[in-house]
């Protein structure tokens, strides 16, 4: 079991980064809604979203992802935080840029990774072990493929950083989502074309269970679980267990 540090959740903000706004993203930012309302609800400060991606909505986006056609040529980011600012009276920020090491030096309290390269994680890999960048409390990492995906909550950690409970990230777990030696596959231009390569409700489905493995770890202040592993062709589903949390060393008197 792994248990939330006392005072992680108080009457400040948690800083959140959602790293990609497209198919995953864009329904992230929208549960992220129903998380902070959930936090307030409990008497806590709730989020502050910080929302990153340099695209602009095209075409091919709007079947799997939430954009209108009024939408196309406008920058993604902007587009969805103005939306969720002005239906709910938020300040979020949207930055139509990439998620450089300028923007990881900050003390994030979660980041959710949304990227669809490997290229990217292993940007993000790197930001989010270098101890010379701010220290992520929780990097939450979603992916998919046609109608599988997962979602794993892990906490980055260096040399500077020794925690006596510790999740694994997802690029620990899985290091080919890092290995840039395999091919990327080529960007749908049409929307037929995204269908076939991503299910329709996938990426729903990563999120919510994204969002659903927060929202248990903040309102319990506990989990037993830090990642889900489904198939939607299959209907299964799975889950990895915490790690055991390692034992203090007694010191001799």
């Amino acid at each position: 079991m792994f248990k939330l540090r006392h005072g992680f959740l108080g009457a400040q903000q948690l800083l959140v980064a959602v790293v990609g706004v497209g198919g995953t993203g864009s329904e992230i930012v929208s549960l992220l809604i129903n998380l902070h309302l959930g936090l307030i609800a409990r008497g806590y400060g709730g989020l502050h979203v910080v929302a990153f991606d340099p695209d602009t909505v095209s075409p091919s986006n709007i079947v799997r992802q939430r954009y209108s056609p009024a939408d196309i040529g406008l920058p993604k980011a902007r587009v969805l935080i103005s939306r969720v600012n002005l239906c709910y009276g938020l300040d979020w920020e949207a930055i139509d840029k990439k998620f450089s090491s300028a923007y990881a030096k900050h003390g994030w309290d979660l980041v959710i990774s949304c990227v669809d390269t490997r290229r990217a994680r292993a940007e993000l890999h790197r930001y989010a072990f270098r101890e010379r960048f701010g220290v992520w409390q929780f990097w939450l990492d979603l992916g998919n493929d046609r109608t599988t995906g997962q979602a794993i909550l892990g906490t980055p950690r260096g040399a500077e950083r020794k925690l006596l409970h510790s999740l694994p990230c997802a690029t620990e777990l899985h290091p080919e989502l890092m290995d840039t030696s395999i091919p990327e596959d080529a960007p749908s231009c049409s929307a037929a074309e995204s269908l076939n390569r991503q299910d329709l409700m996938v990426n729903k489905a990563v999120a919510m269970f994204g969002i659903d493995l927060l929202w248990r770890l903040f309102r319990d202040g506990k989990i037993t679980s830090h990642a889900c592993y489904f198939d939607l062709a299959t209907s299964s589903l799975s889950g990895r267990p915490v790690p055991v949390k390692a034992k203090r060393r007694r010191t001799a008197a």
